[in-house]
């Protein structure tokens, strides 16, 4: 087996001497005389052999070919796929500044009900767990927020109520948290009651001295209180619910979009701050009255 080896190399190794020497003849001689001859005989014995060796070698240049070919589309594709999603990563960053922006418009378009009140934007930058729905916002004593201050969302909607205050930031305890005190409401229809957080998505809404049913869809106001300025939109309700004993219990639907809340304003108002006010107006109103 060995000498038969030996024999092929060298056979192989003939053949190649031969091939070389024949382009160079090729090359040299322009295809007459003796050389000619030389190189159409040579061509004649070996061309055979050349078919042989081309028909086994073409296909594994080819194969070679292809899997660099195959190698390259690897490469190619996994640039595509790299370069989608950087491209879905910049639309993902310009929708959600998009939604910033049409926030922070609509916060600078926002009229309290009382339009007096001033008012503080804030961005909320860590929220609790779900024993916990308050979260705390980016503005604080520094910039004009105190304990017991109404917030509300972009589009002026009841959000909660600002519970602690450090300079830089506060803390706000959401309607929609069981430990809320409660927000007193009246409907369209003038009945007058609270709503209460759940701990969830919606509220418990109960009238006392009911009247009139209440229906599904029915807005519900402060009704103005210690905690809140009259007017400010909460919630609607969920469905319709007859008196039993004069006495209203159903649900009602925040109005704020509490999974979505990004964006919240502070309103600078308190239920002292607002009696001062109105006290010394009534008074300077009273003394000019007496002058005349």
């Amino acid at each position: 087996m060995s000498d038969r080896g030996d024999h092929a190399t060298s056979f192989l190794v003939i053949l190649v001497i031969l091939s070389f020497a024949l382009m160079t003849l090729d090359i040299r001689s322009s295809g007459s005389g003796a050389t000619g001859t030389l190189r159409s005989g040579a061509q004649s014995i070996f061309a055979p052999i050349q078919k042989v060796a081309t028909a086994v070698v073409d296909p594994v240049v080819d194969l070679v070919d292809g899997i660099a070919h195959a190698a390259g589309l690897r490469d190619a594709n996994r640039q595509l796929q790299q370069r989608i999603a950087e491209l879905e990563t910049r639309l993902d960053e310009t929708a959600t500044l998009e939604a910033e922006i049409s926030s922070l418009r609509s916060i600078l378009g926002l009229k309290p009900a009382d339009e007096n009140i001033d008012k503080v934007a804030a961005q909320i930058i860590a929220r609790g767990d779900s024993f916990d729905a308050g979260f705390q916002i980016d503005a604080g004593s520094d910039d004009g927020v105190l304990i017991g201050y109404p917030v509300v969302d972009e589009t002026g909607a009841l959000v909660g109520l600002v519970t602690s205050v450090s300079g830089s930031s506060a803390t706000v305890v959401p309607i929609i948290s069981p430990s809320s005190d409660g927000v007193q409401v009246t409907s369209q229809t003038g009945e007058a009651g609270v709503v209460r957080g759940r701990g969830g998505g919606s509220l418990d809404f109960e009238v006392l001295e009911a009247q009139e049913p209440v229906e599904k869809g029915y807005l519900l106001r402060t009704a103005g209180s210690e905690r809140y300025p009259v007017g400010i939109k909460v919630a609607r309700v969920d469905e319709n619910a007859e008196p039993e004993a004069q006495r209203i219990l159903t649900t009602a639907t925040p109005l704020a979009d509490f999974s979505k809340l990004d964006y919240v304003v502070v309103l600078q108002w308190t239920f002292a701050a607002n009696t001062e006010v109105t006290t010394t107006e009534t008074s300077t109103t009273t003394t000019t009255g007496g002058g005349r």
